[in-house]
C-alpha cells in the first residue's frame, strides 16, 4: 500500500495540510498521480471501465519514527473497480461492504428477491398496465411489498453507516451516522430545528467510498503522517457534473464535507479562499446597539443570516465568537441564544436584530408577524423607474427548477408589497429607498427588476441584473469590490422589554 516517491523535487516539504476543497496541487502529489497513472497503463483489463470515468487520489506521508527524507506516497480510487474495492498498490476500503458472508450482502440478496417479487406481481397484468387495471388484491400485495423493500433498504442503509468507523487525527472515533449528525446540528439554530429538517441531511449512498476519506483513514490507523494530498480524474466527464480527463478536482461536497470535516479535525490544514473569506466577513460585523435583549449588528454583505448546508459562516458564527457562553457544553439548550429574529438576504448588507432571551425573541417576532417593525432600504437601481414614488405588488413564489431563484405567479404566488421613493437619478443609475410591507424571499429585488414593478434591476444583482454591472456599475466606478448595491439602513420597532419605540440606523456604505 505504501509505495516509494519517484521524484526529483528538491523543495521543502509542506507545513500544512492540504485543504481537499480548495488547492492548487503540490509538486510531490502530481509526481505520485503520474505513478499512479503508469500503474494503471500496466493493467489494460480496467481501461475500457475507467475509460467511463474514474477518480483516483494520492497523499503524501511520512512515518512518524523515521526521518523526513522518507517521503512515500498513497494511492485510492473511488467506489469499485473491476467489481472490488481491495485491488493491490491501493489503500482498502474503510468498510468492506463486499464481504460475501457479511450482513449487507445477504440483506441486498433479500431486497433483490423482493424487487423480482414486485417485478412478477406487476407482470401479471401486462408492463403497460395503469394501477387502476390491477386487482385490488394485487395492488394491496404490491404496495406491501414496496413499503417492506423500502423499510428493509433504508434500515440496511443506517446500518451500513454504523460500520464507518471513522478516525480523526486526534485518533477519536464516530461512526458517519454520528459525524453527519453533529455536523449538521452544529450549523442549526436549534435542534428541534435539526429534527425537523433531519429529512434534508440524509448521508448520500456511497459516502465514505470516496478517495480522501479512505487515504486519510488509512494514515491514521498506520502511525501515517499526512503532508498532502491531490485527487484527479481519469475518463470520460459524467452527465451531470463537468470532469475533464487528467485534471486534479476538489473533494464532493456533499458526501466529503461532513466527513473531513471530523477526519482533519487535529492536522494543521491550509485556509481556503472561502475560509478566508468568511474570516474577513465576521471581521467586518459592526455592533450598533446592545443591552439586556437585544444585539443589533450591521451585517456585511456576502454573510448568511442563519446556517446552511455548506461551509459558509453566518450570524450565528459571529455571535459564537463573541458571546462563547452561549456555546457551551453546559449551556447547550435550545433555542441557542443569542439567535437572529429575522433576516437578510447573503448579498444585502445592514440593519439585523439579534435577541439575548427566549422572551425578547417571541416579542420581536410577533412585532415581525404582526407587520409592526419598518425596515428602510437603500439601493442603487440599473435604470430610471418611470415613476419616482409607488407601490409594488407582486405575487411571489419559489422557481421550482432553478431555487433560490423566485418567480411571479398570479395563481399561486404569495402576496408582496413594498412602497418607494426616488431619492437621486441620473441616465445610468437611480438611488432609491424602499419601505417592504412583506417580507418574501428577494422580495425587493424582484420588485425592481420584474418588469410589472419598476423594470430596474438592482446594480450587482446576480440571479434577477444585467451581467455587465456586477463588478463596477457605470457610474460608480470608485467601487472596488463587486456586490448587490441593497442595504438595509434602519429598523424601527417597540423595545420587547421596556415597549419603547426604537430607531436604529446604519449608515449606507454605496
Amino acid at each position: 500500500m505504501l509505495h516509494t516517491l519517484q521524484t526529483h523535487y528538491t523543495g521543502e516539504l509542506p507545513t500544512q495540510f492540504t485543504n481537499p476543497f480548495c488547492y492548487d496541487p503540490h509538486p510531490l502529489c502530481i509526481d505520485a498521480a503520474e505513478q499512479v497513472r503508469a500503474y494503471i497503463r500496466e493493467h489494460p483489463e480496467w481501461h475500457h471501465e475507467i475509460s467511463r470515468g474514474k477518480m483516483f487520489g494520492v497523499m503524501i506521508v511520512q512515518s512518524k519514527d523515521t526521518t523526513a527524507k522518507d517521503i512515500q506516497f498513497l494511492a485510492a480510487y473511488s467506489g469499485l473497480l473491476d467489481g472490488r474495492n481491495d485491488l493491490p498498490f491501493f489503500v482498502p476500503p474503510i468498510y468492506d461492504l463486499l464481504q460475501p458472508k457479511g450482513h449487507f450482502q445477504k440483506e441486498q440478496a433479500e431486497i433483490s428477491k423482493m424487487n423480482e417479487a414486485i417485478r412478477q406481481l406487476e407482470g401479471e397484468v401486462t408492463m403497460d398496465s395503469h394501477p387502476a387495471d390491477f386487482t385490488r388484491q394485487q395492488r394491496v400485495e404490491i404496495a406491501n411489498l414496496k413499503r417492506i423493500r423500502r423499510q428493509r433498504s433504508e434500515a440496511l442503509q443506517d446500518w451500513l453507516f454504523d460500520q464507518y468507523i471513522i478516525r480523526n487525527a486526534r485518533a477519536q472515533e464516530k461512526t458517519l451516522t454520528q459525524i453527519f449528525k453533529d455536523f449538521y446540528r452544529e450549523k442549526m439554530l436549534n435542534l428541534e430545528n435539526y429534527e425537523f429538517n433531519l429529512h434534508k441531511h440524509h448521508i448520500p449512498s456511497g459516502t465514505g467510498e470516496c478517495c480522501a476519506p479512505k487515504l486519510l483513514q488509512y494514515a491514521y490507523l498506520h502511525d501515517l503522517q499526512p503532508i498532502c494530498m491531490a485527487e484527479f480524474w481519469l475518463g470520460r466527464s459524467p452527465k451531470d457534473e463537468v470532469r475533464h480527463h487528467g485534471q486534479f478536482y476538489p473533494a464532493c461536497s456533499k458526501k466529503c464535507k461532513p466527513l473531513l470535516h471530523f477526519m482533519l479535525d487535529g492536522l494543521q490544514v491550509e485556509e481556503s479562499f472561502l475560509d478566508r473569506h468568511n474570516r474577513e466577513l465576521l471581521a467586518q460585523v459592526e455592533l450598533l446597539y446592545e443591552d439586556d435583549a437585544l444585539i443589533v449588528i450591521n451585517k456585511p454583505s456576502g454573510l448568511l443570516s442563519v446556517p446552511s448546508r455548506d461551509t459558509q459562516s453566518c450570524v450565528l458564527d459571529w455571535i459564537r465568537q463573541h458571546y462563547p457562553a452561549s456555546a457551551t457544553e453546559e449551556n447547550r439548550h435550545y433555542p441557542l441564544f443569542p439567535t437572529p429574529v429575522h433576516r437578510l438576504d447573503q448579498d444585502t448588507s445592514g440593519v439585523l436584530i439579534i435577541a439575548k432571551t427566549r422572551d425578547s425573541q417571541r416579542n420581536m417576532q410577533a412585532q415581525f408577524y404582526n407587520h409592526t417593525v419598518h425596515k428602510t432600504y437603500i439601493a442603487l437601481l440599473d435604470g430610471c423607474p418611470a415613476s419616482d414614488s409607488g407601490t409594488i405588488t407582486l405575487p411571489l413564489r419559489k422557481d421550482p427548477i432553478d431555487s433560490p431563484r423566485q418567480i411571479v405567479d398570479y395563481e399561486h404566488g404569495k402576496p408582496s408589497l413594498t412602497r418607494y421613493q426616488v431619492l437621486e437619478s441620473s441616465p445610468d443609475a437611480t438611488r432609491i429607498a424602499f419601505y417592504p410591507e412583506t417580507g418574501r424571499t428577494h422580495q425587493l429585488r424582484m420588485h425592481a427588476a420584474h418588469q410589472d414593478g419598476l423594470n430596474c434591476p438592482i446594480i450587482g444583482d446576480k440571479l434577477y441584473g444585467h451581467k455587465h454591472n456586477f463588478v463596477h456599475p457605470s457610474s460608480y466606478q470608485s467601487l472596488l469590490w463587486p456586490r448587490l448595491m441593497l442595504h438595509a439602513t434602519a429598523i424601527d420597532f417597540l423595545h420587547p422589554t421596556t415597549g419603547q419605540p426604537m430607531h436604529i440606523e446604519c449608515p449606507v456604505p454605496f
